[in-house]
């Protein structure tokens, strides 16, 4: 079974007349694909085209070698044929049903209860199912709406940002089950969200949406090594925690092959974790460094050296590109150019772990 094949254009109207054009161009595959983007980008009225809600002018929309939407053929799926599970940013359970009758509610086949029941308990909700919404957390709403999007049998599964009104560590948990369930649903997701640690934490792929266009796609680790860095100019990286020196204080992680020591991290060997460095945390260097405190030096080339404010964002060329924030002095006293090879001095502790 594949993904999602789009191929439309859809223009949506405002109060004021104003207009906002969305030209989706994407394919993806099994398996999870992450829309991200900054908000006003295009991301909900993506969902919304794919779900229904909204009819492109033009073009094509397919989910699991389905087609829901063709212009040139005359075909529009309504809502309720197109098959399709949908997860909300509150979970938008019914109110005055319990966690069991509101996956009940969705269920389809022959074998309803005992499908409500085990989808319950396959998101960690089996001994809810007579709590009511108001007497669930935010976490415990959305793992509800996931068994009850699950329930109706769907070719695919829409989650338009389901975690962003949770704290960080019921995000965590709520992202190692989306994990878990990707495997075991065996069908394809489309998740929205605008924060990219969350994006790369849960891609198989990425689409980075800007202006209501396709800005990049592709592998999530590819595609965010060529942006170079993520918001503010921070480095965001996807890493494998591969060993903990807990005498040492530290654990050491590896980033496209190349192995780094952060402060000591309470995770399971083997794991992947999304990790954040400050384009002003790095010293740069011309010369290969003598003893430092710096538990880290990685050797690149300048790929770029760009005027930002009142300092300069040097990009340096390693394994995963990094931004590196300097004075207009330290370019000229370092005599900085493109393509110069330079050392980059990180403290253990400027690496932080954002999943």
């Amino acid at each position: 079974m594949s993904g999602f094949v789009v191929d439309f254009s859809l223009t949506r109207r405002s109060t004021d007349s104003t207009g906002f054009r969305l030209e989706a161009r994407l394919e993806t595959h099994e398996g999870i694909t992450v829309v991200s983007g900054p908000s006003g980008a295009g991301k909900s009225t993506l969902l919304l085209a794919i779900l229904g809600a909204l009819r492109p002018e033009r073009g094509r929309i397919a989910v699991a070698d389905r087609t829901l939407f063709d212009s040139t053929n005359g075909i529009d799926l309504p809502v309720r044929d197109r098959r399709l599970g949908m997860v909300f940013q509150e979970g938008a359970l019914f109110p005055h049903m319990n966690a069991l009758q509101n996956v009940l509610f969705a269920a389809r086949g022959d074998d309803r209860q005992a499908l409500a029941h085990r989808l319950l308990d396959q998101v960690g909700a089996g001994s809810w199912h007579e709590r009511y919404p108001r007497e669930l957390s935010g976490g415990q709403r959305q793992r509800v709406a996931f068994a009850r999007a699950l329930a109706a049998r769907p070719r695919a599964l829409l989650l338009d940002e389901p975690f962003s009104a949770l704290d960080r560590s019921a995000r965590a948990r709520l992202a190692d089950l989306l994990l878990e369930l990707r495997g075991e649903a065996g069908i394809p997701f489309l998740h929205v969200t605008h924060d990219l640690a969350e994006a790369l934490q849960l891609a198989d792929r990425l689409i980075l949406l800007d202006a209501g266009r396709v800005a990049a796609a592709g592998d999530a680790g590819d595609v965010l090594a060529a942006m170079g860095s993520g918001p503010a100019h921070d480095n965001l990286f996807l890493a494998d925690v591969a060993r903990h020196h807990a005498d040492a204080g530290y654990t050491e992680i590896v980033v496209r092959g190349v192995s780094l020591y952060c402060g000591l991290l309470e995770r399971e060997c083997g794991g992947r974790a999304v990790f954040s460095l400050g384009s002003r945390e790095p010293l740069l260097a011309v010369a290969p460094p003598g003893p430092t405190s710096a538990r880290n030096v990685v050797e690149g080339t300048i790929r770029s050296i760009e005027a930002h404010g009142s300092g300069v964002l040097v990009v340096v060329e390693t394994p995963h590109p990094l931004s590196v924030s300097v004075t207009p002095s330290a370019v000229a006293e370092l005599d900085l150019t493109v393509g110069r090879h330079v050392y980059l001095l990180i403290k253990a502790a400027a690496l932080r772990c954002l999943t």
